[in-house]
């Protein structure tokens, strides 16, 4: 029988959405498992779609949340020469990284399709409509954005701006990361914590906690546990699977 390092996995890894638990190391997940053709499951693959499709709901919210602490520092630090803003400065370099990583994708993806996509106009024109036009052509020609390979960006690596040999599935993980990043810069999400342990009712590894919530949710069968709840459950669990073996 073969375990699970045997099959061809999500791509994610362990932020797949519909990760596993590797039955010959359990405490390892792994994305879930897929055709070899493919590199991502169905769900995270849905997940990049709605990433694509949000792009420009991103950059403005993103510009919203900055105009606003933009604002406050106006009013609390009237005066001061240089003050200290970590935090608009995170949200410019998220709206930087998103406006350049889809003029990248779009325009591998226009070259394949035999579409105009001119970068340089690009660079020139607002924001707005750049990831507008970048996420009609990224949703219409997913699958071509998928199956990439060897593109040449550039591109920020560790603090230094290289070149970067990458393929579609990189740009997939990129996005997706991105606007989840994104949501929580904006406070659409908060930090959640997710538990290296299946959920005692569907068995779906797929619990989390978000920072300061006592309750347990699971994202697969929406059940909702509070803690005392949750350690009862899995001691009844582990209890079941003793018996059974």
């Amino acid at each position: 029988m073969n375990s699970t390092t045997d099959l061809h996995h999500c791509r994610r890894g362990p932020r797949c959405a519909d990760c596993v638990l590797d039955p010959d190391y359990p405490t390892i997940k792994r994305g879930a498992p897929i055709n070899a053709a493919e590199g991502l499951c169905a769900a995270c693959t849905r997940h990049l779609h709605q990433a694509i499709v949000d792009m420009p709901r991103d950059y403005l919210d993103l510009e919203t949340a900055l105009t606003g602490i933009r604002d406050g520092l106006r009013q609390v630090v009237a005066g001061t020469p240089d003050p200290p803003v970590p935090i608009s400065l995170t949200i410019e370099a998220a709206q930087a990284e998103l406006l350049h990583e889809a003029q990248c994708w779009a325009e591998s993806v226009a070259e394949v399709l035999g579409i105009d996509w001119d970068t340089q106009n690009a660079q020139r024109s607002r924001p707005g409509i750049v990831l507008d036009r970048a996420q009609r052509l990224l949703t219409s020609g997913l699958s071509a954005f998928l199956a990439l390979r060897n593109v040449i960006h550039t591109g920020w690596t560790n603090g230094e701006w290289t070149i970067l040999d990458r393929d579609g599935l990189d740009g997939a993980l990129v996005l997706i990361d991105l606007h989840h990043r994104i949501r929580a810069l904006t406070g659409q999400r908060r930090l959640v914590n997710h538990l290296p342990v299946p959920c005692p009712r569907c068995e779906r590894l797929a619990l989390g906690r978000e920072d300061g919530d006592d309750t347990i949710t699971c994202a697969a069968c929406n059940r909702a546990y509070t803690w005392e709840e949750y350690e009862k459950l899995c001691t009844l669990l582990a209890d079941r699977r003793e018996i059974a073996a």
